[in-house]
C-alpha cells in the first residue's frame, strides 16, 4: 500500500509555512513591505504691503509720504510692477523689476499734490501676486471772503458810525483761527479783527482817524496753510468832523467866549452886555462852497440881543478871529461868509425887518445881507437844531426841519475855511450857547 501525503498550497488572505511534514502553520499576510518617507513643500515668497491704504486728509500744499514692500516669504520676491493710477500722486522706486530675498524691504516714496488713487504692485507671490493700496489726499483750498458794508460807491459822511462787516469761510480750519486784515490803499492797515465763530468780522470806521477822499479798502483772510482770500471795496469819505464833546485844543475862543466844562458846551456870550465871542475849529479847514454844516444853538436867558453867526472863515485872509460886538455880531470885518441868526432890530446896520430873521452875508458886511427870510421866535427858552449846505453857490439853510433859505447866492468862492460861530450882546443881552457841531467837506462825488 503507498502512503500519499497531500501537500496544500496557500492563495488568497493567509500564507502557509511548512515546517516539517505532518506540521503546518499559519502566518498572517501583511501586504507588501513599503518603505516610508517624509513629504517635502516647496519655498514661496509672501509679500507684505505697510501701510494698506494712506488717507492724508486736507494737506497744505504738495508734500510725500511713503508705502513698504517686506517679502516675508522663504524664496526670492520678484516685483515686475508698480505703478500709480492717478496724475495727482507719484512714485519713486528702483528700477523693475526688483528682487527682494527673504526678510528683505523695498521703499517707495510717494509724492502727492491732491486727489484719490490706487499704488499697484504687480509680484510673483502665488497667493497674492496683485496688492493695491488706497491712496487719498485733499489740498487745502484758499478761503472765501465777501465784504457786507460797505458798498462799492457809498459816501460817508464825517461822524458816522459806519461799522465795516465781512463773511468768510474755510475748508477745515475754525474761522475763529484764520487772520484777517482790512487795509486802505490811502491809510495802510486800520483794522485786523478776527472773526467769530460764525466767521463774521466787524469794525467800526472811525471817519476822525482816517483820511478823505476815495479808498480802495482789502479785506484780506489768511488760512492756516497760508492760502489768502481777498475782497475790495471802492467808497468815499467826505472830509470834516463832528464835535459833540470839542476837543479845546483844536478850538481858538475869543472875547467872551469859553468852553463850559460843567454842560459840555460852548458858551459864545452870558447874558451881559456888550460882548463878543467866537470860537472857531482851527485844526482843520473845509471848502467854503462844499460844505455841510449843523449844530445846535441856544439863544435866550437875557432882554433880546443881539444875535449869533455861523461863519466861514476865509483862512487865507483872516488876520482876527473876532469881529464888532452888538449889531455886528462878531463877524461884523472877518472875511468869509456868514448866515446870521438876528434877534435885535438894529437900524443902524440897515437890517431889513424888527423880527427875528436869517440872512447870509459876505466879508462880514452886516449892512448888505445877500438874502434874507423872518424867522419865527428863537428867543423861547428852547435849543435849536440848525442845518446848511453849501455847494456851490447854492445855499440851503434850515432850522428845526423848516427850510428858509434855498437858492442860489452870488458871490460865494472856493476858499478854505475854519467853521466857527460868533455872537455878541449890546444894551440888550442874550446866552449864546453852541452844541453837536457837525461839518462835512464834499469832496466825494455823491
Amino acid at each position: 500500500m503507498r502512503l500519499i501525503i497531500p501537500v496544500l498550497l496557500g492563495f488568497g488572505c493567509s500564507e502557509y509555512a511548512i515546517k516539517s511534514a505532518g506540521d503546518i502553520e499559519e502566518v498572517e499576510d501583511t501586504g507588501p513591505d513599503i518603505e516610508d518617507t517624509d513629504t517635502q513643500q516647496p519655498l514661496v515668497p509672501d509679500a507684505l504691503v505697510e501701510p494698506s491704504a494712506i488717507d492724508l486728509g486736507v494737506i497744505c500744499g504738495t508734500g510725500g509720504s511713503s508705502v513698504t514692500m517686506s517679502n516675508v516669504g522663504e524664496a526670492a520676491l520678484t516685483v515686475t510692477e508698480i505703478s500709480v493710477s492717478d496724475a495727482g500722486w507719484t512714485a519713486d522706486y528702483p528700477s523693475l523689476p526688483v528682487t527682494l530675498a527673504p526678510e528683505e524691504v523695498l521703499e517707495v516714496t510717494l509724492g502727492w499734490t491732491d486727489g484719490d488713487a490706487v499704488l499697484s504692485f504687480v509680484t510673483d507671490d502665488p497667493d497674492e501676486p496683485v496688492i493695491e493700496v488706497p491712496l487719498s489726499a485733499t489740498v487745502d483750498v484758499a478761503p472765501t471772503v465777501q465784504i457786507d458794508v460797505p458798498v462799492d460807491g457809498d459816501v460817508l459822511a464825517p461822524g458816522d458810525a459806519t461799522l465795516f462787516s465781512g463773511q468768510m469761510s474755510d475748508d477745515s480750519d475754525p474761522l475763529e483761527e484764520l487772520s484777517v486784515e482790512w487795509s486802505s490803499d490811502v491809510d495802510g492797515v486800520i483794522s485786523t479783527q478776527m472773526p467769530d465763530g460764525s466767521g463774521v468780522t466787524e469794525f467800526e470806521w472811525d471817519s476822525g482817524a482816517w483820511s478823505s477822499g476815495t479808498h480802495t479798502v482789502t479785506l484780506t483772510v489768511e488760512d492756516t496753510c497760508g492760502n489768502q482770500a481777498q475782497d475790495t471795496v471802492v467808497f468815499c469819505q467826505n472830509e470834516g468832523y463832528v464835535e459833540d464833546n470839542l476837543d479845546l485844543t483844536t478850538w481858538n475862543f475869543e472875547g467872551d467866549a469859553n468852553w463850559d466844562g460843567t454842560n459840555s458846551w460852548v458858551e459864545l456870550t452870558t447874558a451881559a452886555t456888550d460882548q463878543a465871542g467866537t470860537a472857531f475849529q482851527t485844526s482843520a479847514t473845509v471848502d467854503a462852497d462844499n460844505v455841510s454844516i449843523s449844530f445846535n444853538f441856544y439863544a435866550s436867558g437875557g432882554s433880546g440881543a443881539d444875535g449869533l453867526s455861523l461863519t466861514a472863515l476865509d483862512s487865507t485872509r483872516m488876520t482876527s478871529f473876532v469881529g464888532s460886538t452888538g449889531g455886528g455880531i462878531g463877524y461884523q470885518g472877518l472875511p468869509g461868509w456868514s448866515i446870521e441868526v438876528d434877534t435885535w432890530y438894529n437900524s443902524e446896520n440897515s437890517d431889513p425887518t424888527s423880527d427875528d430873521h436869517l440872512s447870509f452875508h459876505l466879508d462880514g458886511d452886516v449892512s448888505t445881507p445877500l438874502t434874507w427870510v423872518t424867522l419865527p421866535d428863537m428867543e423861547d427858552g428852547l435849543w435849536h437844531l440848525m442845518e446848511i449846505s453849501v455847494i456851490g453857490t447854492w445855499v440851503t439853510v434850515a432850522i428845526d426841519g423848516t427850510t428858509y433859505i434855498d437858492e442860489s447866492v452870488a458871490g460865494i468862492t472856493n476858499f478854505p475855511a475854519y467853521v466857527g460861530f460868533t455872537a455878541s450882546t449890546g444894551s440888550a443881552t442874550n446866552e449864546h450857547l453852541i452844541d453837536a457841531l457837525e461839518v462835512e467837506g464834499f469832496v466825494c462825488d455823491e
